[in-house]
């Protein structure tokens, strides 16, 4: 039956459509009028569409140019020759050996300016001593080592390094490459994995603008993002901020987090305006931090009634470069001060600092008690004597830091949520 006939039959009977029309191609060339005319008709079973065929020879049929070039390369490799390219484009493409000499020769062409590429000559046979005559073998191109070498990239949390892609090449093709060879190859295959920076970017207003639908009580906001074009050709950077806390059980909960291009004055106080918006100004809340001075600034203008405490690990790193001397003595007299429940046993303990290295206690003073003492805070700070919150999390990103923007921020969202999930069993 053909198409058109089933077309009006379909027009009459409504019910005829459950009948599927199938439709089957074989390539035939018929002639009319001394004119050639292609008839596409091929069967899609015999189409080659997998990089990793062996056998090459003459009629088969390529989906595409880059498939049947692909292959190609894999079978110079294998067969441990060089070809040169004889001519290539849109509809043909054309191989020599290296050898000026040798009857090798590989000819392909388009099916009727299709995609689709048909083997018509394939001469397989090398009048030259081509064997072993390469040791980095031209044909091992980054674009077929990137197809060989993308499953191992799928998952971000691996190293795989360019000496571990040349180990690979060596093991599975025999082929040797140089570092740059494997250090382009990782570049072209991860952005083939990722797309390119700069089109991530593109994703973000629709990416938020789903967020917004999916989590309609959050608070989700971007003010703008200006990509300067002199800039695609290299990675954009930008800095990874979050607030979190701990629930009651001791987990980590996630409150808000962005990516900033720095950590400057202008981007502390816009994400501070927006966490009080979606937040408030809760009873006994606190904010614990580093000692950032845009933080401890900002942090007062638009909160000026909540406890800012610092974290005691950055203090004591403070004190560490500050002051020389003692440090294993302070350390233990420092953090057993800042846990310290009772005045007596902080009183105590502020004696024995003083008899170490009266600086360091009189630059705590200075700090202010209530800024890094359990004792002297004003709210209690329970378990939160630390920043190591925003540590675990940064810890736990590591390796996505290399995403681009979007997929980097659906990363945390992921990981955010496992751990919601897992934290409410």
């Amino acid at each position: 039956m053909g198409y058109r006939m089933y077309v009006e039959l379909k027009k009459e009977n409504k019910e005829f459509e459950m009948y599927p029309l199938c439709i089957t191609t074989i390539e035939k060339e018929l002639v009319s009028g001394g004119q050639a005319i292609g008839v596409f008709e091929l069967d899609k079973d015999l189409i080659i569409s997998k990089t990793n065929q062996r056998k090459v020879m003459a009629g088969q049929v390529y989906k595409d140019k880059a498939t049947l070039k692909e292959v190609m390369e894999n079978y110079a490799i294998s067969q441990r020759f060089q070809f040169r390219v004889d001519r290539s484009n849109t509809v043909s493409y054309a191989l020599l050996c290296m050898s000026e000499d040798c009857e090798w020769r590989f000819k392909a062409s388009s099916i009727n300016k299709s995609e689709l590429f048909k083997v018509r000559e394939f001469i397989d046979n090398h009048t030259c001593p081509f064997k072993d005559k390469v040791h980095e073998q031209r044909q091992a191109s980054s674009s077929l080592i990137g197809g060989m070498i993308r499953p191992k990239l799928t998952n971000h949390k691996r190293k795989y390094t360019p000496k571990d892609i040349i180990d690979d090449v060596k093991s599975d093709l025999g082929v040797d490459i140089s570092y740059m060879l494997a250090w382009r190859t990782k570049e072209k295959a991860i952005n083939f994995l990722r797309g390119e920076p700069v089109d991530s970017y593109k994703k973000l207003s629709g990416y938020l603008y789903t967020m917004d639908i999916t989590y309609p009580a959050s608070h989700i906001r971007m003010t703008h993002v200006v990509v300067d074009g002199s800039h695609v050709k290299s990675y954009y950077t930008g800095t990874f901020i979050s607030a979190s806390t701990l629930d009651g059980a001791g987990h980590i909960l996630p409150l808000a987090y962005g990516v900033i291009d720095s950590e400057n004055d202008a981007v502390w106080t816009w994400f501070f305006e927006q966490f009080k918006i979606a937040y408030g100004d809760r009873k006994n809340m606190c904010i614990v931090s580093n000692r950032n001075e845009s933080i401890i600034k900002f942090v007062s203008r638009v909160y000026p009634h909540v406890p800012h405490f610092a974290c005691i690990w950055h203090l004591w790193n403070n004190v560490y470069k500050k002051f020389k001397k003692s440090h294993v003595k302070l350390s233990e007299i420092y953090f057993s001060m800042a846990k310290a429940y009772t005045q007596a046993e902080f009183d105590s303990l502020m004696e024995k600092m003083e008899k170490v290295d009266i600086r360091v206690k009189e630059y705590l003073e200075l700090v202010g008690y209530e800024k890094w003492a359990r004792l002297y805070a004003p709210v209690n700070r329970g378990w939160t004597m630390t920043s190591n919150i925003a540590e675990s999390i940064n810890a736990a990103l590591v390796s996505a830091r290399e995403f681009p923007i979007y997929d980097f921020l659906e990363e945390v969202r992921k990981m955010f949520g496992r751990w919601n999930c897992s934290n409410r069993k």
